[in-house]
């Protein structure tokens, strides 16, 4: 039922998601909430997401960190079929941006080295790379997961909600209220809200998972 805000709680609901590499904070509010989440793997590939990318801050302010990806089927790939470029050197540039962007932060020297040896990987799917992501950051997080991959195409969801197509970088979340945290170039800019889980991770530590409990995010407006 919706609380007096017209939230309404996840626990005992299944959430379908889209991948995404180092996702929103919303993306991993509404993700560790739901009592169960279904990634959905056999969409046709969706350009310029968060998919692929991830939005940090810097000192220049806001930077989008983007995986080149390969399309064997082009524009009609799957996401599943979706491949990392391993061509260009993308791993240790984004990896080269976490660290100046977050090297004096409260918290980088401790999780930085867990992120490093997965980037540092070469995975056959952009699905496995971000699979791999989004679990080490929920244990980092001690909180627990039960995820699992669409084998169909999900056209019309039934007793899910729908989140595919909800974070999207060009539209950040609307309706929402994020309380205000440390962040490394807070005397420069005000505060940015909804950027990278590793914005939270890296300033808040063990606290991350209390705020992410604390978020009240309004739902899709369509519910299936």
């Amino acid at each position: 039922m919706p609380d007096k805000f017209g939230f309404v709680a996840l626990q005992h609901m299944t959430g379908l998601f889209s991948t995404a590499y180092f996702p929103p904070i919303s993306y991993f509010g509404k993700l560790i909430n739901c009592d169960k989440a279904i990634i959905e793997t056999e969409e046709t590939y969706i350009k310029q997401s968060y998919r692929n990318r991830c939005v940090i801050l810097s000192a220049n302010g806001i930077q989008n960190l983007i995986i080149p990806v390969k399309k064997p089927n082009g524009n009609h790939t799957k996401t599943k079929l979706i491949i990392p470029d391993y061509s260009i050197n993308w791993p240790v540039q984004h990896l080269r941006s976490l660290h100046t962007a977050y090297k004096s932060s409260p918290y980088y020297d401790y999780y930085i080295h867990y992120f490093e040896e997965i980037l540092l990987t070469a995975w056959p799917s952009l699905l496995a790379l971000n699979e791999a992501l989004l679990l080490k950051t929920a244990a980092l997080l001690k909180t627990p997961l039960k995820i699992s991959n669409t084998e169909v195409f999900i056209k019309s969801p039934e007793n899910l909600i729908d989140f595919r197509n909800y974070f999207n970088p060009k539209n950040p979340s609307q309706g929402a209220f994020f309380e205000e945290y440390y962040q490394v170039f807070g005397d420069k800019f005000s505060f940015v809200p909804d950027l990278s889980i590793l914005d939270l991770l890296f300033n808040e530590g063990p606290q991350s998972i209390q705020y992410l409990n604390n978020l009240n995010l309004p739902n899709p407006d369509k519910q299936s």
